[in-house]
This record gives structure tokens, sequence and C-alpha cells, in this order.
């Protein structure tokens, strides 16, 4: 039975990908959620206690809690990792901190459950903007400006990348870094369509609900992908929000300039 992980399914990304799960046709499908309030989760998804369609177990705790995340864990077959945050500070640690947690806790299963444990695939969100292969269809001043105002987040992903690197180094895991374009219309549940670009031109926006449904396509292909840092590109309409763009892309900004 494969044992689908979703850290943070509370948020954007996290309520897409369970979403998109949850209408899948994976046979034999069971969903570990991770969430800090359970209650907020069956507030979002009340289907959760009565759906037949798929084996549901939710934990809730902070990604910091040892024992609860080892428990969320066990048997995983693919980890999404879906705890992030869009608001820039000099503390920002969350990245880090998700991997270091999920790391030691895959460490500590396979001493346990070794020669049967088996290496999950974990998929991590980054961004577009840090992908040296892809071409945003945006001015390069614009580009730079922005990883400017939000390096604070960036610099927090490349740290988490690094350890998930060296994790699959030590066999414990492998990985595929996801890369999307500026994430719009969290609350939009169909998706409009989207590919994977390796190389080459992208969109600048893209649906969560496609991102959800292309980071579960990518779980799916993980031994096409395993290793590999992929562009996410929206095919379909996105609605842009510029106002709560520029509002994340000015919170950033006064961090990175602030002395403290």
């Amino acid at each position: 039975m494969p044992t689908h992980v979703v850290l943070g399914a509370t948020g954007g990304t996290g309520s897409a990908i369970l979403r998109y799960l949850l209408s899948s046709q994976i046979p034999d499908l069971r969903i570990n959620i991770l969430v800090r309030s359970k209650s907020k989760l069956l507030q979002a998804f009340p289907q959760l206690e009565s759906t037949s369609s798929a084996s549901i177990s939710i934990f809730e705790g902070s990604i910091s809690n040892e024992d609860v995340v080892k428990a969320c864990l066990r048997h995983a077959e693919t980890i999404y990792i879906c705890v992030a945050t869009n608001h820039a500070s000099r503390k920002v640690e969350v990245a880090v901190t998700t991997a270091a947690s999920l790391v030691a806790a895959l460490g500590h299963l396979r001493e346990v459950d070794r020669p049967e444990y088996k290496l999950p695939v974990v998929l991590f969100n980054r961004s577009l903007s840090l992908n040296s292969d892809a071409q945003l269809p945006i001015p390069g001043f614009v580009k730079k400006f922005t990883v400017f105002a939000l390096w604070l987040i960036y610099e927090d992903l490349l740290k988490a990348g690094t350890i998930y690197e060296k994790a699959e180094k030590d066999g414990l895991l492998t990985h595929i870094t996801a890369d999307p374009p500026g994430l719009m219309d969290p609350e939009r549940t169909e998706t409009t369509g989207y590919k994977f670009v390796v190389r080459g031109k992208t969109s600048a926006t893209i649906n969560y609900a496609d991102l959800g449904a292309a980071l579960v396509e990518l779980g799916q292909r993980r031994k096409e992908f395993e290793g590999t840092t992929i562009g996410i590109s929206a095919t379909g309409p996105v609605r842009v929000d510029v106002l709560s763009n520029l509002w994340i892309i000015f919170l950033g900004l006064k961090s990175r300039l602030s002395p403290f």
C-alpha cells in the first residue's frame, strides 16, 4: 500500500496536493498528514473523517516534534514538503528546520527497520527564481530585484536543499527539487494545465491547484526524476494577484535592508 506523506496540509500547496490525492485513482492509497491544527484541517477537508477512497492518518504537532514526525513518516513512499513561508525575516529557518527534522526522523527509522527500510522520495518545493536553466518571462532586472528582496527565504531553501542532497548521498532518501514560478489563486480547486521544463522558457505564474497536481505526478514518476531539478510551468490561465505579491516583496525588502 503506497503511503504518501503531506507535511503541512493547510497551506496553499499542501491543500492542493491533498485535494489532488483524494481525487486521484491511485490504488490502495494511504495518506499520512502532519499539521499543527487537526481542527483547522478538518474544517477545510471534512471528508477526511468519512472518506473510503483512501486510508487517512492525521498527526497533530510541530515539525520539530521528533516522535510525531517519525510516526508520520513510517513506511513513507512519497513525502511532500509543504511547510513553508512567504514572509522573509532574518530568522527564517522554516525549510532548514523541516529538512533537519525529516532527515533525523528517517535516520532513526532506517536504524529500526533495516534491512527492510525503503528509500522514500522527497518532493522539495523551491522556486524558479533559483533555477539557472529556466527562463522566466520577466525582465532580468525584475528577477534580480525579486531575488534580492526575497533572498532570506531563498537562502533558507538553498540550505535545505543541501541537507536533502547530503541525505541522498548517504542513502537515506531520494529527492526531486520542483521549481515553480509565482504561486497564485490558493482558493482555486480546478487545474488549468501545467508542464515540466528542464531547460527553456516558463510561465511567470502558476495556480496552486496545478502545482499540487504536478507534484503528485512527479511522485508517481519518481524513477524518471529522482535526483533532478525540474521546472514547473503553467499552460492554462492564471489569475494573478499583483497586490499580494507586491506586499510579499515589500516585506522581504524591508527585512533585507533592516539592520535588526
